[in-house]
């Protein structure tokens, strides 16, 4: 078990995506965009005004030069362009235009002006879509944010009667309707439906969630309990909510076992968001709360003196004396007193090394050690983890440890030694275990050390694996070369990639069943148009999920997502694509890998590169690993777009740029969230001597992270590495790099796979 930390999250002030499906998908806001961080006002995320953060563009009255200026992020002049077009005599085209218009005053929280023109592309005499359009389901949706909850209901009705092709997810709102409604018994009907449905399990997970709200909205205690309730039993589901949710109605009807829900919510969930509330809650009630379970949520919510009073009181009461103890040691981290936690993490071990955070108290230990230079406790440290606890998370970590704690004492031949063990036995860190060997034999003259590193560098098995590219620039082998990139005008010969794939796997890839009829590709496509992209996204993925070990579809898949545009879609394609191939198929065609790593937004990205002076293929190494060219991701964090800014990061840049009326939302844009992470990585190149990897690691971990490791790494870029408290970081700063270095193979004319320093 890997306890939460000392600090939070890693301190970033842009951290990385993750792809995930947020908990109010299917249940609170329906277009469910990622929000602003805490802290910021609701009225800078919702706020209805233009925003001025990218200038406009004259608007010309084309359908392609709209929905060019709308995908790179200038809304109000997409708008104005789009307006225009409205007005054509060519019944296609101005309805074409509508749909879009209304889709960007929808995205920007226009909703009175989204619904008039709405209402003009559906009556329309001359081109009148069909019930089943998505238009209808936007409509409802636009309707029931508005308050109209009855008008929303028909627009759902008639489309779900129509089988349009997000009708599953019209039912879901229609579900929820009914509940706010106070239509209960025909809202638990029409919600049992959904359940039954062959909606994806995690839609149906926040359903159940967000059905217990709508009831609770709609006055219903009843229903919305039971519903909360068994939110706590699906899998995938969000129990802490629930529970949260579940307690707070009991105690409104005056079921005193509330509190038990309280009290389960924040012994299983102490990192909840709700955790502290509910603790605030139950203390205003006079509830007793075990001193250990208070502490924890105490030094999650950085309430830091708080929580070593509670701990203090549970270590003397032994109320889970050990794990309290670590805890003690994660303050003693948090408060600069490394001496401190040194101590207090050996004792928690050495009260009960059978506790759930033994290996955590172990591994931490060892990592203070080696702060304070003490190389052969850390050492031995590291090996009673790896030994004892062989099924920690921490174990690989700390088997390699023990040859740096080696290494950084002097004992280089120690050291080879531990890593020649680790990389003979093979798996996922052979790679890292290998380089450090081979630098290991360098720092002791070892005359193997070049065979080493050479074997890893030409292993074709590792090709493009940062520890291989790092090993030939320690043999003075990489491509060196800076040549102006091309990120434009390149096309991708699908035909030669469908003989690639027959050549490996015999079947021609091109006559196979590209999965035509599947009902997703529909689904995707529909709750795409009325902004639901994160069911959107699932959807499509779905089809990666349940093709992932077959090549002819999954190129059929690829090439689908290509031709209609959707770039990250088609990148993660690409790359389950080339890992569903036998490890002996040769080198993958440069086509392929193009799609894999697009040079999506080249125009905006080659312009932001050159405002903050800074390559190109670096910017693009960099969006590739933040959110793969999704323009509307977002992360648990509050980070947000294609660069992944956090907002209160995002204010900051904007102030030294000098852009003015700066909204959250704003990240959205391509042009403002490639600028803005160009400048951000910029600033970074600038503090830490254009050095990428230490830049790379503030950009994610924070600046204060990055020198923190510098200052114990020095210049060695790749001690800087083993030096970064986080895994998050370490592998963050790892990939883009391996993006870079494929980035230059493909853009920059440089033979390989290669990195420039």
């Amino acid at each position: 078990m890997q306890a939460f930390r000392r600090r939070a999250v890693p301190c970033a002030a842009l951290a990385v995506t993750v792809f995930a499906i947020a908990a109010t998908g299917c249940g609170g806001s329906k277009r469910a965009r990622p929000s602003a961080t805490a802290g910021e006002s609701a009225t800078s995320v919702t706020s209805t005004a233009p925003t001025r953060a990218a200038t406009p563009s004259p608007a010309p009255a084309d359908l392609k030069t709209a929905a060019r200026l709308r995908d790179g992020g200038d809304l109000e002049a997409a708008l104005q362009a789009y307006a225009a077009i409205a007005t054509s005599s060519d019944a296609g085209q101005r309805q074409t235009a509508r749909f879009a218009q209304a889709q960007l005053l929808v995205r920007e929280g226009a909703l009175e002006d989204a619904r008039a023109v709405l209402l003009a592309y559906l009556g329309d005499t001359t081109s009148a879509p069909p019930d089943s359009d998505p238009a209808r389901f936007l409509l409802a949706s636009v309707r029931d944010d508005m308050g109209e909850l009855a008008v929303a209901l028909d627009y759902y009705d008639k489309y779900i009667a129509a089988d349009g092709a997000a009708a599953d997810f019209a039912r879901i709102e229609r579900a929820k309707l009914l509940a706010r409604l106070g239509r209960n018994v025909d809202a638990a009907t029409a919600a049992e439906a959904v359940l039954a449905s062959g909606v994806l399990p995690e839609f149906k997970a926040s359903f159940t969630l967000s059905m217990g709200k709508a009831f609770e909205d709609g006055k219903d205690d009843a229903d919305a309990l039971a519903w909360y309730v068994r939110a706590q039993t699906i899998d995938g589901g969000d129990v802490a909510s629930a529970l949260a949710r579940a307690g707070a109605v009991k105690r409104r009807l005056g079921d005193v076992t509330w509190v038990d829900d309280y009290r389960r919510a924040i012994a299983s969930y102490p990192s909840s968001g709700s955790a502290p509330d509910l603790l605030d809650e139950l203390d205003a009630a006079g509830v007793p709360v075990g001193d250990y379970a208070r502490g924890v949520i105490e030094y999650r919510a950085f309430r830091n003196t708080a929580s070593r009073a509670s701990l203090t009181r549970a270590i003397a009461s032994a109320d889970d004396a050990a794990e309290a103890t670590y805890y003690m040691g994660a303050l003693d981290e948090r408060a600069d007193d490394p001496a401190s936690a040194i101590r207090s993490y050996q004792r928690s071990f050495e009260i009960n090394p059978a506790s759930t955070l033994a290996d955590d108290a172990l591994w931490w230990r060892g990592r203070l050690l080696e702060g304070a230079n003490r190389f052969d406790d850390a050492a031995t440290v590291y090996e009673t983890l790896v030994t004892d606890y062989p099924a920690s998370t921490f174990r690989v970590d700390a088997d390699f440890r023990r040859g740096l704690a080696q290494y950084k004492a002097g004992n280089y031949a120690g050291a080879a030694l531990v890593w020649s063990v680790i990389a003979a036995a093979g798996g996922d860190d052979a790679p890292r275990a290998r380089f450090w060997q081979g630098r290991a034999q360098l720092a002791s003259h070892d005359l193997l050390a070049n065979a080493v590193l050479s074997q890893l560098a030409t292993d074709p098995d590792a090709r493009g694996n940062f520890y291989a590219l790092r090993a030939e620039v320690l043999l003075g082998k990489n491509d060196t070369s800076d040549k102006s990139p091309k990120l434009s005008g390149a096309s991708i010969d699908w035909a030669k990639i469908a003989r690639y794939l027959k050549g490996v796997t015999g079947t021609d890839p091109q006559t196979a069943d590209a999965l035509t009829n599947d009902a997703r590709w529909a689904t995707g496509a529909a709750l795409e148009d009325v902004g639901l992209h994160a069911q959107s996204d699932a959807v499509y993925r779905s089809l990666l999920r349940d093709n992932k070990e077959d090549p002819s579809a999954l190129y059929g898949i690829t090439k689908r997502f290509a031709d209609e545009g959707r770039t990250p879609l088609a990148a993660r394609a690409a790359v389950t694509l080339i890992g569903a191939l036998p490890t002996t198929a040769p080198l993958t065609p440069d086509d392929l890998l193009r799609v894999a790593y697009p040079a999506a937004y080249g125009d905006l990205v080659a312009d932001a590169a050159k405002q903050a002076g800074i390559s190109p293929l670096l910017l693009l190494s960099l969006v590739r690993q933040e959110s793969f060219f999704d323009p509307e991701a977002g992360s648990g964090a509050g980070a947000l777009g294609l660069t992944q800014v956090v907002p209160t990061t995002g204010q900051q840049i904007a102030t030294k740029l000098g852009v003015t009326e700066f909204n959250a939302r704003d990240l959205y844009r391509p042009k403002v969230s490639l600028r803005f992470g160009a400048s951000y990585i910029a600033t970074q190149l600038a503090s830490f001597d254009s050095d990428p990897y230490h830049a790379l690691a503030a950009y994610n971990g924070g600046p204060g992270a990055a020198s923190d490791a510098a200052d114990a790494a020095g210049a060695d870029d790749d001690l800087l590495l083993e030096e970064l408290e986080f895994d998050e970081t370490r592998s963050y700063v790892r990939l883009v790099m391996e993006n870079l270095a494929r980035y230059r193979q493909l853009y920059a004319g440089v033979d390989r796979p290669s990195l420039p320093r």
